[in-house]
């Protein structure tokens, strides 16, 4: 393996009102990252309350592009 290419996982944090809106907007975030239409796997995720937004949830996500 090259030092030029090797696998990136991506962290992303985003704080929503449900889990979808939460995997909406984690993947829109990973998809600018890795590139429109790349095939994601999610290594990790968690939820938990945010304590900054009344009713929303603060989420990590965990992605690495498939290939």
């Amino acid at each position: 393996m090259s030092v030029r290419s090797f696998p990136l996982t991506l962290r992303i944090t985003v704080s929503e009102a449900t889990p979808d809106e939460i995997r909406e907007k984690a993947v829109a975030r990973a998809l600018i990252f890795f590139g429109d239409g790349a095939e994601l796997d999610v290594i990790s995720a968690e939820a938990e309350p945010d304590a900054e937004g009344d009713g929303h949830y603060r989420a990590t996500v965990v992605f690495r592009k498939v290939g």
